[in-house]
């Protein structure tokens, strides 16, 4: 062994140990600062774990112009949402459940821009379900970015037109209901097919929060419990990427939390590789110092977090995949934060679906390791 290679070797193994007896000595009071509990953050942490309905009301044939009809819910291979899989969730152990729902080919001519009121009620339906079962519930809009909702000046005034005209819709129809109803404006916000399209840029971020302030005021203005109800708002992207989270502007709203999604491995992100092997030391202080970022932006100013997306496509390694999820998601909570998993279905064939863990037809958990690590 060579003298440079010896060296760093030492080198190495004294920071460890360093870290080490950090963790050891001084504890979560340096590692995770204590905070305010404001109501923003206190009800964010309620959301607690949380499971995603995905591939299901956000189906769509993306930049189409045609219309959908119910039948877009099953277009992706998933089945038709029964009551009885919402109870299974809540039976699995997850607190909430977000529906992501695409409206844009549910939707008529401008200037109305009416949400086709069997696509509201069967939506309005399943959010039933599981507000019965205690549940919270988030709403959003999704999939809007491949047709209309695009962030940059020259989109901007349109994008905010249909947004709010969905989002006036929305709150009309769910007005009455209890603050477990929680809306989210956007889902990824951003200039879809871009070359920077995940990263974004000053102009991009700059129209995500116009947009996101917008929204906010149309729920406000628009009665009943909407001027209390919680409401999350993503990041340009709702990226995790640092000039991202220091640029979302946060609004004078004690209800408000912020929705970011941190995948563990994602094509425009990523720091990590996948569950081939369990996290070592440096990949377990990067997700640490990207969390603390959060925190300091974030909860430290008062502001909720909720990770309204996270998850991991790999399946050939289930032992790593348990122990790095159940450490990201033990690691959120020590800083405050909510965590909801994406779950896009199991159907056959189809790599799209490989974020799957409840098996919607026979109401069965697939991988029940992954399961147990996060809920």
């Amino acid at each position: 062994m060579n003298k440079i290679l010896k060296y760093t070797l030492i080198f190495i193994s004294v920071i460890m140990i360093l870290i080490v007896f950090v963790f050891a000595v001084f504890g979560e009071n340096i590692l995770f600062p204590k905070y305010e509990m404001t109501e923003s953050v206190e009800f964010a942490q309620s959301i607690g774990i949380g499971w995603n309905l995905g591939n299901t009301f956000d189906a769509c044939e993306k930049q189409s112009t045609e219309k959908a009809d119910l039948e877009a819910e099953t277009m992706w291979g998933n089945p038709e949402t029964a009551k009885e899989l919402i109870e299974f969730v809540k039976e699995c152990g997850f607190d909430s459940i977000r529906i992501p729902v695409t409206w844009s080919q549910h939707l008529g001519d401008a200037p109305d821009y009416t949400i086709d009121p069997l696509w509201l009620d069967r939506v309005n339906e399943v959010v039933d379900w599981a507000l019965e079962l205690d549940m919270k519930v988030i709403i959003n809009t999704h999939h809007e970015d491949a047709f209309w909702l695009i962030t940059d000046e020259e989109h901007r005034e349109t994008s905010k037109e249909i947004l709010c005209k969905i989002w006036a819709q929305l709150c009309g129809r769910f007005k009455e209901y209890g603050e477990n109803l929680i809306f989210e404006t956007m889902n990824e916000p951003r200039v879809f097919g871009a070359e920077d399209e995940w990263q974004g840029n000053a102009e991009s971020r700059a129209v995500v929060n116009y947009l996101n302030l917008s929204v906010l005021e149309t729920i406000r203005k628009s009665g009943g419990n909407n001027s209390e109800r919680y409401v999350l708002i993503p990041t340009y992207a709702a990226s995790g990427l640092k000039q991202n989270i220091d640029t979302l502007c946060l609004p004078y709203d004690d209800r408000v939390i912020v929705s970011v999604h941190y995948y563990y491995k994602t094509a425009h992100e990523s720091e990590f590789p996948d569950n081939e092997d369990q996290w070592n030391i440096f990949e377990k202080i990067s997700l640490y110092n990207t969390f603390r970022l959060m925190f300091r932006r974030y909860v430290a100013k008062g502001y909720g977090v909720c990770l309204s997306e996270f998850g991991w496509s790999d399946r050939d390694n289930p032992d790593n995949l348990a122990t790095n999820a159940r450490f990201y998601v033990e690691l959120a909570e020590k800083f405050g934060f909510s965590v909801l998993v994406w779950d896009n279905g199991i159907t056959d064939g189809d790599d799209i679906h490989s974020f799957g863990i409840i098996d919607r037809k026979e109401l069965k958990v697939v991988y029940p390791e992954y399961l147990n690590a996060i809920a």
